[in-house]
């Protein structure tokens, strides 16, 4: 597809991409260790049901690193996502703060917070802001305020809008979490060591089944690290994937110097994946593939089969 008409169908979609990405790490290019990985780890919080949604995974410990020396920041991106960040006002006062926040996992709708929390300093100022404890699992309420639920402990916070039985979303039985389903496996094994990952929605009717964005740094804690972008998809067939890995590099081609220096692979076998590595330099912002540079993510839409 032309550059302008891709570029046409980009807002819905960038939209609600840049809504989980924070409305609100290694170098090289070999995949990390599947299913040793804390994405994948993380992943397996949120509940099989919640799959049709996008996924933002954040280590927010790994993010900040990248971040020091860096005079641009990493803006958006090295802040978690999901419902928290932009509840207003927050339930938990001031008793609740991003430092305290080691990594996340979030939906538009659900999530889970580790770190290290004041579990009194916070409950105080729900029970001040009206939440009470329902039933034998701790979870605080409140449905006069959109029926936000949580659970905090001295290391994480599990949370979840509409109603009390929403908490089920970060709570999946035995097998039937994301990280349990092959799709987020192979995906996350293609990212490799990555400060953050988005996820697409997972669509396994569409041709491409599942897509996302990962972000590296040549090293945490380096002024000025150079960032690295990884683009990952599985695709239907070989047919999709050859075809998808052709739609990237065209793009690559006509946004050229944008996207100069990509290097697009293509797997083989059911349901290959589709790699694309994306170096930034100092002049670009990290996360760029998600909040502006979008075109790569477009070039594989359904529309584009």
């Amino acid at each position: 597809m032309p550059t302008t008409a891709r570029r046409s169908v980009l807002g819905a979609t960038a939209l609600a991409v840049i809504l989980v990405a924070g409305t609100g790490c290694s170098s090289g290019s070999g995949p990390a260790g599947g299913g040793d990985s804390e994405v994948l780890e993380s992943l397996g919080v949120l509940a099989e049901d919640g799959s049709t949604q996008q996924v933002a995974y954040l280590d927010v410990d790994k993010a900040r690193e990248v971040g020091k020396g860096y005079e641009r920041g990493l803006g958006s991106v090295g802040l978690p996502g999901g419902v928290l960040s932009g509840y207003p006002p927050p339930p938990w006062g001031e008793a609740l703060t991003m430092t305290q926040v080691d990594a996340s996992i979030d939906t538009s709708s659900a999530g889970r917070w580790s770190g290290s929390f004041d579990v009194e300093a916070i409950t105080a100022e729900l029970k001040s802001n009206g939440y009470r404890q329902t039933g034998d699992d701790e979870t605080w309420t409140n449905s006069g305020r959109n029926g936000l639920s949580l659970r905090v402990s001295k290391q994480e916070i599990l949370y979840a809008v509409d109603d009390e039985a929403s908490m089920a979303a970060v709570t999946p039985e035995n097998g039937d979490s994301l990280g349990d389903k092959e799709e987020y496996q192979r995906v996350t094994e293609c990212l490799g060591d990555v400060y953050r990952a988005d996820f697409s929605s997972l669509t396994s009717a569409e041709p491409v089944h599942l897509s996302a964005l990962g972000q590296r740094a040549a090293s945490t804690g380096t002024t000025g690290a150079k960032n690295t972008e990884i683009f990952c998809l599985i695709a239907k067939d070989e047919a999709t994937a050859d075809r998808a890995a052709e739609n990237l590099r065209s793009v690559v081609a006509e946004e050229a110097p944008a996207f100069d220096g990509t290097k697009v692979t293509v797997g083989k076998g059911d349901r290959p994946v589709v790699r694309a590595v994306v170096p930034d330099t100092g002049a670009q912002r990290p996360g760029r593939l998600i909040l502006s540079g979008t075109d790569l993510w477009m070039a594989v839409a359904p529309s584009e089969f």
